[in-house]
């Protein structure tokens, strides 16, 4: 199983870091004379809203690499006031939340921000050999696992080797779209992806039930 770090995007075979994220957004809106629903931007959003991190919550990615396409299924099994747990497979995932934002544990400590507070327009932070960039907090995108607005677009590259990974995050879902690019003659491929094909919330029956009462 290819492993992937939900955090950062990355696989373990290519030597990089990894991410991950479902369920439907929450869409304010309103109603138009036509009585359709427009969607209204939402605002002021934080770390923690692109990547809800409550302990039950599942996440199932379709993976592609190296011409294999395999499931990936990410779990958060514990968390707490300043942190989280995340396993697939045999990995475990650590992470640290924080007014600052969402970052990386190791045996060091706190490692790279994954999303880190402002979030906005062109925002940047260092990570280890790169850069993280906020590309833009509005996009719109759709997915197996639904149809998501005022997306938050991070991209970090990293100098040796040369590679960018390129994470979508939904408020409310967390990683959506992930993808590894690599340098292949002068120019950037698309080595890894994954794509959300459905979540589980904490309290739902991955079977469909509806959610337990409080």
């Amino acid at each position: 199983m290819v492993v992937w770090h939900p955090a950062t995007g990355m696989s373990r075979s290519l030597s990089l870091q990894l991410v991950f994220g479902l369920a439907f957004s929450l869409l304010a809106g309103c109603a138009t004379s036509d009585g359709a629903v427009k969607h209204v931007p939402r605002t002021g959003l934080q770390a923690t809203d692109y990547y809800p991190l409550a302990e039950g919550w599942k996440w199932a990615y379709d993976l592609e690499q190296d011409g294999q396409k395999i499931l990936g299924i990410y779990s958060v099994i514990e968390r707490s006031a300043d942190g989280a747990t995340i396993i697939a497979g045999d990995q475990r995932m650590t992470y640290a939340v924080s007014p600052q934002g969402l970052a990386q544990m190791d045996a060091n400590g706190v490692g790279d921000f994954i999303l880190k507070n402002p979030l906005v327009k062109d925002a940047t932070w260092p990570v280890s050999g790169g850069t993280a960039r906020v590309v833009s907090t509005t996009e719109e995108i759709t997915v197996d696992a639904g149809h998501f607005y005022d997306c938050a677009v991070v991209e970090v590259t990293r100098a040796d080797p040369p590679r960018l990974a390129r994470t979508i995050f939904a408020p409310d879902v967390g990683p959506v779209v992930i993808e590894v690019q690599v340098q292949q003659d002068g120019k950037y491929v698309v080595a890894t992806r994954a794509r959300l094909r459905s979540t589980t919330k904490p309290g739902e029956d991955p079977f469909g039930a509806a959610p337990k009462s409080p």
